[in-house]
């Protein structure tokens, strides 16, 4: 038990000294603001905090009260009390890891955020044709975002999904009920398309789009 305590007590300390902890990943979207915190309950003594980007370029330093911030880049708060920062209007460009360190007896992290700034998705194209059969119809559709397409045939007796997947987007492809329902989504956004079976099969046998 003493050996297991002082082996704990030691990775903390190691921890405390050298702000050894994982990178927080954070996803935006193109345009809008992120927030970034402190990644430790309590802060040691300290003469200067800096948050830098994965450049080592500063762009807040407080020391004493005093906050010097680097606006040539990017728009910035800086909350005094909690130490947290906040980018706005964030760009693709602006991706990569932001780190908070503090100088005084230690030097140490305090923070590393991977932040990743990625585009909304374009609205999914969903194209079909119709079959007519004995008791209705079949419809066919296919499903495309970007530069993937998925396709399946539905009745009115046939819900299943499809789903594509590639790096941080995702095509679905799907029914329920009666409704197919085309989706493509990202981790800041999503955006459908959808057409009622039992509407094409009483309007048209026809291709409709």
């Amino acid at each position: 038990m003493a050996v297991n305590h002082l082996l704990i007590s030691l990775i903390c300390l190691l921890t405390f000294k050298t702000g050894f902890f994982s990178e927080n990943a954070i996803t935006v979207q193109t345009g809008s603001s992120v927030q970034l915190e402190i990644q430790t309950d309590k802060l040691p003594d300290f003469n200067t905090l800096v948050w830098m980007n994965d450049n080592s370029e500063t762009i807040v330093r407080f020391s004493k009260a005093t906050v010097k911030t680097q606006t040539y880049k990017y728009i910035v708060d800086f909350n005094q009390s909690t130490f947290s920062l906040t980018l706005k209007n964030m760009q693709k460009r602006d991706s990569g890891l932001y780190t908070a360190k503090i100088f005084g007896a230690n030097n140490i992290d305090v923070a590393k955020h991977r932040v990743s700034v990625i585009d909304p998705v374009d609205s999914p194209v969903l194209n079909w044709n119709v079959t007519m059969i004995a008791n209705g119809c079949i419809v066919n559709v296919s499903c495309s975002g970007h530069d993937r397409t998925i396709s399946n045939s539905y009745n009115s007796n046939n819900c299943s999904q499809k789903e594509v997947t590639s790096e941080m987007q995702t095509l679905s492809l799907y029914c329920k009920e009666d409704t197919v329902i085309c989706n493509y989504s990202n981790p800041v956004s999503w955006k459908n398309d959808t057409i009622q079976i039992q509407q094409l099969c009483n309007v048209t046998p026809y291709p409709s789009k």
